[in-house]
């Protein structure tokens, strides 16, 4: 991957869009290789995780049932933090080989694929009622008429990040589990805000401010809360300390806006049409192919994540579980105190 350098004769970029530290070097530094996140994990956790699935099945307890301390993984306890540096402050993706989701039957997968997830983060539901703990990533064949819902399709997905409008914040990380992959394409596809954000300052650095202004996302249906906003209202650039964040899905924005009345100005098409040329330059992306039991792990806050279109052979269509979670390890994790602390400012 070659990435655009600044340009010292360039108009200066406001401050807000400078950004330093090891998350936004490890992009705009060097290519991103397949040894700089694929990660191989010991044979013993998928001991341990056919021995926790065994114990689960005996006792007659399915994915709605099980808790955290219901699958115990310790051969996986001294690769978390490994991973974790790797998705806060290095590429911002890794590829977790050597789970094997799919050596289990789907409903097994589905439950080590939560399991698996809890050693990462808090998972963050995904519907009010179904699909609360988890998604299925696969072509549901029209079952979904929302056309926010393109994961739900073969169709390709261009980069962009979960939203999560369920919640105040959007979840930390994403994490597909691989239990079977499609017969052609679906490649997984990466590409980093900072390189993102670097490539459009470039090319037109007087729309840049634009994508810090507030735009109104049209929640999917399974995200939205009955008696909630009809919106929800972000940028799609903001800094977070010295970190930038970055929230993009135009299949979201348009519709969001014109729910809202806002008619998009010439320069805001501008600037999203760029954004849409540079999610799929190959300059910028890394694509990967998820193996059968791989599970791919990605920081929503720092990359978009897409997928290439897909053919399915009809009798072992490509299926994907996901599950969104937020961090434990950095800022107010799951205490009460300190969440409420941060979200209302107290």
């Amino acid at each position: 991957m070659t990435l655009l350098t600044r340009n010292a004769d360039t108009e200066a970029w406001p401050a807000a869009d400078v950004f330093s530290g090891p998350a936004a070097t490890a992009w705009l530094t060097a290519p991103v290789l397949e040894s700089d996140y694929v990660f191989e994990v010991s044979p013993l956790v998928r001991d341990q995780a056919e021995e926790a699935i065994e114990r689960i099945q005996r006792n007659g307890l399915g994915l709605d049932d099980v808790e955290q301390e219901d699958i115990r993984l310790p051969a996986l306890v001294d690769d978390v933090p490994k991973i974790l540096s790797r998705l806060d402050d290095g590429p911002g993706f890794v590829i977790v080989r050597g789970l094997c989701f799919d050596s289990f039957d789907e409903s097994a997968c589905e439950i080590i694929t939560w399991g698996v997830g809890n050693y990462f983060g808090r998972p963050v539901r995904q519907g009010l009622r179904k699909d609360r703990r988890l998604f299925t990533v696969t072509n549901h064949r029209g079952a979904y008429q929302d056309p926010t819902r393109i994961g739900a399709t073969t169709a390709l997905s261009n980069p962009h990040t979960d939203n999560g409008c369920l919640e105040p914040r959007p979840p930390d990380y994403v994490l597909l589990s691989c239990y079977r992959q499609a017969h052609n394409g679906g490649e997984n596809t990466i590409i980093s805000s900072y390189a993102l954000h670097e490539a459009f300052a470039q090319c037109r650095p007087d729309l840049l401010p634009l994508l810090y202004r507030p735009f109104h996302f049209l929640p999917p249906k399974l995200h939205t809360w009955p008696d909630g906003p009809a919106t929800i209202v972000k940028p799609i650039f903001e800094k977070v300390g010295q970190a930038l964040h970055v929230h993009y899905a135009r299949v979201m924005v348009e519709p969001g806006m014109a729910l809202a009345g806002i008619r998009l100005s010439p320069d805001q098409i501008a600037a999203l049409d760029l954004l849409d040329q540079l999610l799929v330059d190959p300059k910028l992306l890394t694509t990967s192919r998820m193996r059968p039991g791989d599970a791919l792990l990605n920081n929503n806050c720092s990359t978009l994540h897409g997928r290439l279109a897909y053919e399915d052979d009809p009798d072992s269509p490509r299926n994907l579980k996901r599950l969104w979670l937020w961090q434990r390890h950095r800022g107010p994790g799951t205490d009460p105190l300190a969440l409420d602390r941060m979200e209302f400012g107290l």
